[in-house]
């Protein structure tokens, strides 16, 4: 099997490679930021600026001529930059926000689901989205808000579509993760941190393996029957 996993220097991405990860399979795994040091025979680094649509859907064409297919997708991209009011917040900051969350990885999804569809083999794909879409965001995040909520549309609309072809989509909804990720986003405060910490019902923050122990469920055979989902990790939230 060949699994494409967008987005490998995370915490998250990590976590999900880990859990997954076994010698019999090949893993693609792009990156953005500092090449991971992995070198083993089945697995192959790729460097993706997802803010460049065109260039990206040249590479992943090129993917996946080299493997003939990709069995598993895992997206794993997300920049939650700017965190600032929304009044504030320039055409630019939105127009990235939705490049890197919404245009690049629906079109390279849509490049391999066409291969999926010529070759007529089973495709499974998992997207990690966000537990902000479920109480709509805050006046500072719309278009971290905005382009996550219009990526799951869009998947859960080719879900309905080409289920029948095998093509299963599921998305996974991390609710607060102990990640590094507060310390990436700009103007986003340990202040806002300890405040957000305080709505998680079980009072703790969830950790990187919880969303790859999910994700791991979601390309087994356990979950053969489990198509067009959401799945929220949150602590109860």
């Amino acid at each position: 099997m060949n699994y494409l996993i967008l987005g490998i220097n995370g915490e998250i991405g990590k976590a999900i490679f880990e859990e997954l990860y076994n010698t019999k399979d090949n893993f693609i795994l792009t990156y953005n930021s500092k090449k991971p040091n992995l070198k083993n025979k089945n697995i192959f680094l790729h460097h993706i600026n997802f803010e460049n649509i065109e260039k990206n859907t040249v590479k992943i064409k090129k993917i996946i001529n080299k493997f003939r297919r990709i069995d598993v997708v895992i997206n794993n991209i997300g920049n939650a930059n700017p965190y600032k009011d929304i009044l504030k917040i320039k055409q630019s900051e939105f127009n990235k926000s939705m490049k890197i969350n919404f245009y690049s990885p629906l079109y390279l999804v849509l490049e391999i689901i066409k291969k999926s569809l010529i070759l007529k083999s089973k495709l499974n794909i998992v997207n990690i989205s966000s537990n902000t879409i479920k109480f709509f965001g805050s006046k500072n995040n719309m278009p971290y808000l905005v382009s996550k909520n219009a990526l799951e549309t869009s998947l859960l609309n080719l879900s309905k579509s080409f289920t029948k072809n095998n093509i299963k989509i599921n998305i996974v909804r991390p609710g607060l993760i102990k990640t590094d990720m507060k310390f990436k986003v700009k103007n986003y405060t340990k202040k806002n941190f300890l405040k957000r910490k305080k709505l998680v019902p079980l009072g703790k923050l969830g950790t990187p393996k919880d969303i790859a122990n999910i994700v791991s469920f979601l390309v087994s055979h356990k979950s053969q029957f489990i198509f067009g989902e959401i799945f929220t990790v949150s602590g109860g939230e």
